[in-house]
């Protein structure tokens, strides 16, 4: 048998097996309904890998627009696959999405996921060519193996013949030539949260040095000893997966911002560079102080936020993505938003200026299927959705603007957290990728499971570096 003919095989296989899952589960239970949570303007553009607990298996979906069906008679029905609202408090997106279908007559099946749902659901879709019409997907190399299955149609004569023009950053083609993404979440920045009342109420200031660091997680530990109080010196929730890798990661940038790219080159051996167990000594000692909350394993990226919110923690190292959530949840003056520490054993007073982006290569956004029976319209849909979303961020909230000569305006008084974030993008001298965003699926996978293993002491440090040697490449 050919090695085309197993692929095949294979791939058949994964079809057959996943879509008897599926019948099967059909039959066992009724998919139930999603709860609509407070409107969230402010959430549309997160993109960072991360998924969402409590929801059991995201495939609730909702037929919009078919009130218009007697009037318009059969109108354009485009399936749509997300992930954004389940990742996040809030429901924006399937409130656009239900304007927008009212506004043209359309039909919308739309089915929510978290992004660790969307992940497999994608593939498995794949293997059975059954991908809906229009699916987002985040950026990065995530979306490669799409793109390489010629699955998405090109989007660049949509995106050039549109009168909205995004800037050239946010339309990089494929390596291939083509742009099989229509750009709708602005890059996100690594970036720490501070609790400015719980700051003021302990007496705390925000570190610069990681000792400052291990100081404030002392001082917190002794404050809740002292008023039999739970607060956490650090936010952190890695049921889904990935805030643990963000912590790791971006504590290895702030001992090299140009770590990361001598592991991609070769330069640098996971197990042999200083730097990588110098992280994962710092990130341990995190760990046996107390500094997380207790049940952070089980915590998920949605409850870590509100945890936050709430008050529940000090700092929280998050992305730039809820920046406006929390501003109008907490207030904007209720907390700042700063770079983590230095962590090097000398202090590099332009630390702050080392930043990690989270998509990197590719912008988050939207691809359209390439078996759609209604390409034209699925491109158009999108595209306007996309230019609503830009047109809320920027008018409401401050937030970088993907349009080219734009003549949108920021609101008349912009946020101080707003501010800080543009400043800190602006003044960044090195904008240094979020690992999972350059690896593959399978690697980066097994990445995040080799942390949350190292987190919870199922592996030692040891382990810890000659598997992430055998993730990295270097060997056995």
């Amino acid at each position: 048998m050919t090695e085309r003919n197993v692929h095949r095989k294979v791939r058949r296989n994964v079809c057959k097996k996943e879509c008897r899952k599926r019948k099967k589960d059909t039959m066992r239970k009724a998919v139930s309904g999603w709860t609509a949570c407070a409107l969230l303007v402010s959430l549309v553009f997160l993109c960072t890998a991360c998924g969402q607990s409590g929801q059991e298996d995201g495939s609730a979906a909702a037929d919009i627009g078919s009130v218009l069906q007697e009037e318009a008679g059969d109108p354009v029905e485009l399936k749509i696959m997300y992930f954004f609202d389940l990742n996040t408090p809030g429901t924006h997106y399937h409130d656009l999405w239900e304007e927008l279908a009212a506004e043209k007559g359309y039909k919308l099946k739309i089915t929510p996921c978290s992004t660790e749902q969307i992940k497999d659901k994608l593939r498995t879709a794949l293997a059975c060519n059954e991908l809906p019409d229009i699916f987002v997907v985040w950026g990065g190399g995530y979306p490669n193996f799409l793109f390489d299955a010629n699955a998405c149609l090109p989007m660049q004569d949509y995106l050039e013949a549109s009168d909205y023009k995004f800037k050239d950053i946010y339309v990089v083609p494929y390596k291939d030539g083509n742009n099989y993404i229509i750009p709708c979440l602005v890059e996100a920045y690594a970036v720490t949260y501070c609790n400015q009342n719980l700051m003021k109420q302990m007496g705390l200031e925000m570190p610069q040095t990681w000792e400052e660091l291990v100081e404030l997680v002392e001082q917190v530990n002794a404050y809740n000893e002292r008023h039999r109080t739970n607060f956490a010196a650090i936010e952190l929730g890695d049921k889904d997966n990935w805030l643990a890798e963000l912590l790791y990661d971006m504590i290895v940038n702030r001992i090299d911002p140009y770590a990361f790219d001598k592991l991609q080159s070769g330069e640098y051996q996971f197990d042999e560079t200083p730097v990588f167990a110098d992280a994962a000594d710092k990130l341990a000692q995190l760990v046996d102080m107390g500094a997380f909350p207790e049940d952070f394993i089980d915590t998920g990226e949605v409850e870590a936020i509100e945890n936050f919110v709430h008050g529940e923690a000090v700092l929280f190292p998050h992305q730039s993505t809820i920046v406006n959530y929390l501003i109008d949840n907490m207030g904007a003056e209720a907390f700042t938003l700063e770079s983590f520490p230095c962590c090097s054993s000398e202090f590099d007073p332009d630390y702050a200026a080392y930043m990690m982006d989270i998509n990197h290569s590719l912008t988050p956004g939207f691809c359209i299927s390439a078996n759609t029976e209604h390409p034209e319209e699925a491109a158009k849909l999108c595209l306007e959705f996309a230019e609503r979303v830009n047109e809320i961020n920027v008018t409401q909230y401050g937030y970088l603007n993907m349009e080219k000569n734009s003549k949108l305006q920021e609101p008349g008084h912009l946020a101080a957290p707003a501010v800080q974030l543009q400043e800190m993008v602006s003044g960044a001298k090195k904008q240094t990728a979020f690992w999972y965003a350059l690896m593959e699926k399978e690697e980066g996978d097994d990445w995040r499971r080799l942390i949350k293993k190292y987190l919870t002491k199922a592996v030692t440090k040891e382990e810890f570096l000659q598997e992430g040697r055998r993730i990295f490449g270097g060997g056995e």
